[in-house]
């Protein structure tokens, strides 16, 4: 009888070992090759079907119009509601960030105080007056770079001025020139040809002063303030406004 031969048992487990070091390694350079194609048909795009596109970034021109609501003032003797228009001037200064300048102007009416009149009599007119906003500041691009499916939002503030460039009324109030702060959030949707249609959502915030008159009781008892902490106040006043964008020097 023979008996298993060692150079047979040892010539066979040899191959054996091989035949399967050679399919563990093969697997391995599979799973490996595999593994990143698979991971980027999940989370990546192709070119043509990304929701993402380049945008470009430079200089840009817009035109708005809008509704301004105006808060009501202590005194009731701030411009009312009303339309208004505003230009901006936009320029790119890295990464998602642009530099804008803006001009809004809003017409409108007010109510003028005779102060030492009664209650009933108080009001004497309502006059014209336009609102007139002067801003500068920064606008930060949410996506950055790119638009997603052609949208672009941000968010903006910034400080300047506002004025209705009028002097003071018979009653001594006068609204006169003073600091005003904005922010916002914008969302532009960008055509083919290179043209944006931008929506705006601002807050205009400033301060009312009021003449010491406005504390002076007339004839009924009635003032036209009676807590002096109410001297000075601030309100923010709320715009949306639609518009276009213009690329410039493209």
């Amino acid at each position: 009888m023979m008996r298993n031969s060692p150079n047979v048992a040892f010539g066979h487990l040899p191959v054996s070992r091989a035949q399967r070091a050679g399919s563990v390694a093969l697997l391995a350079a599979a799973v490996a090759f595999a593994t990143p194609a698979a991971l980027e048909a999940q989370v990546g795009h192709l070119p043509q079907a990304s929701p993402y596109e380049d945008l470009k970034v430079g200089q840009n021109l817009s035109l708005s119009v809008g509704w301004l609501t105006m808060r009501r003032d202590p005194a009731n003797v701030a411009a009312k509601s009303a339309p208004y228009g505003s230009v901006r001037y936009d320029i790119a200064i890295g990464g998602p960030a642009a530099f804008y300048v803006r001009y809004a102007a809003a017409p409108s009416e007010r109510r003028l105080l005779l102060p030492s009149n009664p209650l009933a009599t108080r009001v004497i007119s309502t006059p014209k007056v336009t609102t007139h906003v002067a801003d500068l500041g920064l606008d930060l691009s949410l996506t950055g770079k790119k638009s997603w499916h052609r949208l672009s939002p941000s968010l903006t503030g910034g400080i300047g001025m506002v004025s209705d460039f009028t002097q003071a009324d018979t009653g001594a109030y006068k609204f006169g020139s003073k600091f005003a702060f904005t922010y916002g959030f914008a969302m532009r949707y960008f055509l083919r040809s290179g043209i944006a249609l931008r929506a705006d959502v601002t807050n205009f915030t400033w301060q009312y002063r009021y003449p010491d008159r406005y504390f002076v009781k007339a004839s009924d008892s009635t003032s036209v303030l009676s807590d002096t902490r109410a001297r000075s106040a601030y309100r923010g006043n709320w715009g949306a406004s639609a518009g276009v964008t213009f690329p410039l020097f493209r």
